[in-house]
């Protein structure tokens, strides 16, 4: 039996325990324009229809590539690499591409156009300050117009809105609001898998959380509390295959040992585990730093 997108979007929402009113806001669309597309009066673009799916927690990798012409999967190819750019922390990258991927069509569509903000505060940014937090807030609002942080466990956020919370916790820590920061990406764990993220993002973007959380806790001086989410962030990189943050996650489990007063030979064990795993990954120039910085901040060589 044929189903039409209408009848499956009806469905979904309706089993997720969605209103017309939160699916519509997400969507950029207004009630009567939602009531309108489950009823098939109206039809829904192939971004509306992915941005649905994936609201609903329905997998959408490379789905909708089929609607694509030439020129917009030219475009779609430079997205993908933005966003592999970005976990990477590949700024170079992402600089060279950003000015001629806002001028492709792609640019419209509302999810590709908060993307592309996001990407261009952190590239134009050189110290957080209150004008960064600012932006980072007028991007959120966006797809969530009514955002609040402390509201954040209420939500299903999509894999933008993360980065976007993400950076707005780093801005804060950096402006010295550690608690707000701390709460904010604790919130976001709580609530990891009810967020709207597919596969693929998942394994950038969770591993990024638990990375983010410790170090803010190491930076707060709850070097405790700093270690257990070290732990968990490296449970997270396993999970999901991601073992790029390991390196940093075990120095971080160094540094807080070493703050704590514990042994030379737990610190050294860390840091020479970092060492390692960074050239196991083939990351090069972080294992430098990494045995550059034992010998200057621990006064410990690891080979």
């Amino acid at each position: 039996m044929k189903t039409s997108s209408a009848d499956i979007i009806k469905s979904m929402r309706k089993q997720m325990g969605l209103s017309q009113e939160e699916m519509a806001e997400q969507l950029f669309i207004s009630v009567r324009q939602l009531a309108r597309i489950e009823s098939g009066e109206a039809l829904m673009d192939v971004w509306q229809f992915i941005t649905t799916l994936e609201l609903l927690g329905s997998p959408t990798e490379d789905f909708w590539l089929l609607y694509l012409d030439s020129s917009e999967y030219a475009s779609y190819r430079d997205y993908k690499r933005l966003k592999r750019q970005l976990g990477n922390d590949d700024w170079i990258g992402a600089r060279n591409i950003i000015v001629d991927f806002e001028k492709s069509t792609l640019i419209k569509q509302p999810v590709i156009k908060q993307f592309v903000s996001y990407v261009k505060i952190l590239i134009e940014m050189t110290v957080p300050s209150a004008e960064t937090m600012d932006a980072l807030l007028k991007t959120m609002f966006m797809s969530k117009p009514s955002f609040d942080e402390s509201k954040i466990s209420e939500y299903r956020m999509s894999y933008n809105e993360i980065l976007i919370a993400l950076s707005m916790a780093e801005c804060l820590a950096t402006l010295g609001e550690y608690d707000r920061a701390i709460l904010i990406v604790q919130s976001m764990i709580n609530i990891r898998e009810n967020n709207r993220v597919s596969e693929e993002d998942k394994i950038v973007i969770f591993p990024s959380l638990y990375f983010a959380l410790a170090r803010l806790l190491r930076n707060a001086g709850k070097y405790k509390e700093a270690l257990r989410a070290c732990d968990n962030a490296v449970d997270a990189c396993r999970e999901y295959n991601n073992l790029r943050r390991i390196p940093e996650m075990l120095f971080c489990m160094a540094d807080c040992y070493h703050k704590l007063g514990e042994e030379e030979h737990i610190i050294k064990t860390h840091l020479v585990r970092a060492y390692h795993v960074a050239y196991g990954i083939g990351r090069n120039d972080t294992a430098t730093t990494i045995k550059a910085d034992a010998l200057k901040y621990y006064g410990i060589s690891v080979i």
